[in-house]
């Protein structure tokens, strides 16, 4: 009977490999006498449903460990249909979950243990203490162990989330298996369709074996066409058979962060520890050892939770290493098969479990990359280079350089720079503002397109009268909702509060026309009758770059360099750069973002109101252009372009505050 006022010493929120082999660390070490404990978990964990297996010396402490629990192991492995190699001194463990649980309910029995049919659905902190909460109602814990399944947050740039699912059959053959000695690990001899799956092989005697069919990818294996692939594989390699039992499940590949608890005494295990490395799936180790960390603690009566953090889950060269072959299963599934093969065939499988394990050198990792094929890796490490956050500010550094560079040749430097902002406005300067009508739902009704049209294009006309009627006022609206906009989208790229974004936004507006003193009074003194009075010093831009290397801002710093540069071009180009290089493609991976969309799917979608704009743009400057001065100066000209986004971004500005506000609140 749970008693539901009772605060229990430990509380197992989840009862799985992670949480068992806990119990089974603290049991080992004489620490669960006169402890209470309370085990709460959805499933009754009367089936064999998964097959936990590792590698490991027969010396080690998880084979010593868990001998009692080991039902079989290997000493080879099959490497390709015909060729056979020694692991030795290694032996590949097999583990039937069902002897785990049943071993965990022994010490159940023994300890006599509360014990909790149901899913644990929060863990919260309350005026008691830490509780979890079942059925609406809490239960508190001096220590809580969590290994509820993880729920990940959704894929920020860098990140990729696939899974690994598998359906097996064990069986019992009427003809002798060949070699049941050696176990087959990823064994390719079926049809990839367009997935990386292999077939897992682990023979347990001359007669019975398991085969298991694995995919790695963002679709999970269905089980009629898993049937067929396993049927077809085992006729193949094993003639005719019976099936004994059945086990599936599904396991996460990912490195995105996990929701997680932050309390002191939520100590977190399994693969809400991010225990599962991204690129196999493999954890059952890493459970082990963090089993033996948390034991270690607790004997110690350390009782601080010491969980991994995303942050660390991310850093070192084996994080780096998986999240580039995290790529290639997600976007080149194809390549899956040649990569693990050649891992395999062309080094020591000793060397290979060894990295599997993250314990070799980096000399032997240099060795081990050296022989698989070069092409995939490189393309994900581009694709992996690409989503630093400082790769776009630096691409645009180096563009500000190479035009500067140009100085010496002022004719090519503006045929250049400005074949660079047409074509820039085009891939996003203006789409970035044209997809406006996908920002609340994703999709575009055709019902309410006229609606739409007529209200943003009421609010630019409202903005273009004011041009018309009082054209300084008009300006100095346009300066501010533009800071205003700037620094709403920089703000959330940067992380910064409302008024320091706010404060952004006009600084560095004021920051370009200001140290373009001359250009900018030559534009401003022909579309708002104003000129600005004083000058913007460079150094003013010193605290922000302090601040900057600070916070460990890079980005920001590297976009605060290119503002510098930029004061030696002319303002035509230092404004581009900022409003097409920082400002646009940030509001388009925000977008993108929230619309889970490629980036041609939305530059297509934006293409109708993207012609339109400038189209709207040709009759605008017709229209302002006085009949004798149809030829008009440069300057005039770009007047008459601000003016134009001027009216186009008001309504622009609005409905990203709208999106930005509603992102904020979620």
């Amino acid at each position: 009977m749970i008693n539901i006022g009772k605060t229990y010493d430990y509380i197992f929120a989840g009862y799985g490999a992670a949480a068992s082999l806990v119990l089974l660390q603290l049991h080992k070490k004489n620490l669960l006498n006169h402890v209470s404990i309370l085990i709460v978990d959805p499933a009754t964990k009367t089936n064999n449903d998964k097959t936990f297996c590792f590698w490991a010396n027969d010396e080690d402490d998880i084979a010593n460990d868990l001998n009692d629990l080991i039902k079989f192991k290997w000493s080879k492995i099959v490497v390709d249909k015909t060729q056979t190699k020694s692991i030795s001194p290694l032996h590949y463990h097999h583990i039937a979950s069902i002897d785990l649980y049943q071993k965990i309910h022994e010490l159940e029995l023994f300890y006599q243990w509360d014990k909790l049919v149901a899913p644990v659905e929060d863990i919260i902190k309350n005026e008691d203490g830490t509780c979890i909460v079942v059925n609406g109602m809490p239960i508190h814990g001096e220590i809580i162990f969590d290994s509820r399944t993880p729920i990940y947050k959704k894929n920020k740039k860098g990140e990729t989330h696939i899974f690994q699912s598998f359906i097996g059959w064990e069986i019992e053959t009427l003809l002798p298996i060949q070699d049941p000695a050696a176990c087959r690990l990823m064994d390719f001899d079926i049809a990839q369709n367009n997935f990386t799956q292999f077939m897992y092989v682990l023979p347990f005697t001359t007669n019975t074996t398991l085969v298991e069919l694995t995919r790695f990818g963002t679709t999970v294996l269905v089980e009629k066409e898993a049937n067929d692939l396993l049927n077809t594989y085992i006729q193949k390699h094993f003639g005719e058979f019976t099936i004994k039992t059945v086990e599936k499940g599904c396991i996460p590949m990912s490195n995105c962060e996990i929701e997680n608890e932050s309390f002191e005494n939520v100590i977190l295990l399994g693969a809400k520890n991010y225990a599962i490395k991204p690129s196999t799936g493999y954890a059952f180790k890493s459970m082990y050892h963090r089993a033996c960390e948390v034991a270690n603690s607790l004997e110690q009566s350390l009782v601080t939770s010491n969980n991994t953090t995303y942050q660390n889950s991310k850093t070192g060269r084996f994080a780096f290493y998986d999240s580039l072959l995290l790529i290639i299963l997600k976007d080149k599934p194809q390549k899956g098969k040649k990569i693990f093969q050649e891992l395999f065939n062309k080094s020591e499988v000793s060397l290979v479990l060894k990295f599997l394990d993250q314990k070799t050198t980096l000399k032997e990792d240099i060795l081990l990359f050296a022989k698989l094929p070069w092409s995939p890796f490189l393309l994900a490490l581009v694709k992996r280079i690409s989503t630093l956050n400082f790769f776009r500010p630096l691409v645009v550094l180096i563009l500000s350089l190479l035009l500067f560079s140009l100085g010496s040749l002022p004719t090519i430097q503006l045929e250049v720079s400005y074949s660079l902002i047409v074509l820039g406005l085009i891939a996003v300067g203006i789409p970035h503002g044209a997809i406006d009508h996908l920002l609340e739902t994703g999709n575009w009704e055709s019902l309410k397109m006229p609606r739409f049209i007529f209200l943003y294009l009421l609010q630019a006309f409202g903005i273009a009268l004011i041009w018309y009627v009082l054209p300084t006022l008009a300006l100095f609206i346009f300066l501010g909702y533009s800071a205003w906009h700037f620094g709403q989208a920089d703000g959330k790229q940067w992380r910064f509060k409302p008024g320091l974004s706010l404060l952004w936004g006009f600084f560095v507006l004021f920051f370009i026309l200001g140290t373009h003193l001359e250009e900018t009074n030559a534009i401003t003194s022909v579309i708002g009758k104003f000129s600005l009075p004083l000058s913007c010093p460079i150094w003013v831009i010193l605290p922000w770059l302090l601040w900057s290397f600070f916070r460990k801002q890079y980005s920001f710093s590297i976009a605060l360099i290119t503002l510098l540069v930029s004061t030696q071009l002319p303002l035509i180009i230092a404004f581009g750069l900022y409003f097409i290089g920082q400002h646009s493609l940030t509001g388009w991976q925000h977008i993108r973002e929230h619309l889970n969309q490629s980036h041609l799917h939305m530059w297509l979608k934006a293409l109708p109101f993207h012609i339109g704009a400038w189209l709207l743009f040709l009759v605008f400057l017709l229209l302002s252009s006085q009949p004798n001065n149809l030829s008009a100066g440069e300057t005039t000209i770009w007047g008459h372009f601000f003016i134009f986004i001027a009216c186009l971004s008001f309504p622009h500005a609005i409905s990203m505050h709208r999106f930005y506000d509603k992102k904020g609140s979620k």
